[in-house]
């Protein structure tokens, strides 16, 4: 009965190699023979030799899963690191890309209410404050993105604020004017009104800046998805190799249990010691189970 002899042994015996290589050789023939022809003898064991074949080609294949997994894990973690060094050596971008941007958005959405307040003070109709409002949101993302592209720009920094905080101050007195002069409202109430719809807008626009400051560029954020993603798949594909050791150990303790107590006690060879029969039996039955 020919084997397939790929599997993963544990041995039980303690192997005396003969003095003579040729003896020994002359003595493992023997013994295989020996083995073969008992395997012959007893059939019911070949099914179970066969699923622990299926088994161990079962388990090459997780091997080289496993193989590619790391290989893959490597490169996503490589080229993350190139990302980060790159765009973020600091680290202190903390926010994926899409979590960022969905916070800028609601953040956007929220500034909206208090621009479109302000947008009424130019005194037009429907049509005319919701484009005048769609402006000033547009301004207001511009000027989040702005405060950090001007991060590390003192100057340019200086300037957008200068800029930001002239036309903050230009519909405080647009809002105050319109409370004043159309709604009737006294001048304390109307600037009191003004400067909070005011200094929710710009907090906002603060807020927006601050949540762009720490989200990855979407390059990065997909890198460290991906690296995510492989340690993962690493993960699951050294899971599925263990479970498939441990199912071709299973069957091989079976087998061996089998086979070993056959090998301890049949017949040497004439002018063999007992010892050397048994070392070579072992060696026989490692033959069929050897270390990968």
């Amino acid at each position: 009965m020919a084997i397939d002899p790929s599997f993963i042994d544990h041995p039980v015996l303690e192997s005396q190699a003969p003095a003579d290589d040729r003896t020994s050789q002359i003595l493992d023939t023997q013994a295989s023979a020996a083995l073969e022809r008992w395997l012959r003898d007893h059939p019911e064991i070949e099914g179970e030799i066969k699923e622990a074949i299926r088994v161990h080609i079962h388990l090459q294949e997780l091997e080289g899963r496993v193989h590619e997994a790391e290989q893959a894990r490597h490169h996503a973690e490589q080229r993350d690191a190139t990302l980060l060094t790159r765009n973020d050596p600091a680290g202190r971008r903390t926010l994926g890309f899409a979590f960022g941007a969905a916070l800028v958005a609601g953040l956007v959405t929220l500034d909206a209410i208090p621009l479109n307040w302000a947008a009424q003070a130019f005194d037009l109709d429907s049509a005319g404050t919701w484009l005048v409002t769609l402006i000033l949101v547009v301004a207001s993302i511009v000027a989040m993105l702005g405060f950090e592209l001007t991060s590390g720009h003192s100057r340019g920094r200086g300037l957008l604020v200068a800029v930001v905080g002239a036309a903050y101050l230009a519909l405080f007195g647009l809002r105050t004017q319109f409370l004043v002069t159309v709604t009737a409202e006294s001048l304390p109430v109307a600037l009191l009104q003004s400067a909070i719809l005011t200094a929710i807008s710009a907090g906002l626009v603060l807020c927006g800046s601050a949540v762009v400051a720490r989200t990855r560029p979407l390059g990065l954020s997909r890198s460290r998805a991906t690296a995510r993603r492989t340690r993962q798949a690493v993960g699951e594909a050294t899971a599925a190799r263990n479970r498939a050791t441990e199912k071709l150990h299973r069957h091989i303790g079976g087998l061996r249990q089998m086979l070993l107590p056959w090998a301890l006690g049949s017949a040497a060879p004439a002018g063999v010691d007992r010892a050397s029969w048994a070392a070579a039996l072992e060696r026989a039955v490692r033959l069929l189970f050897p270390e990968s």
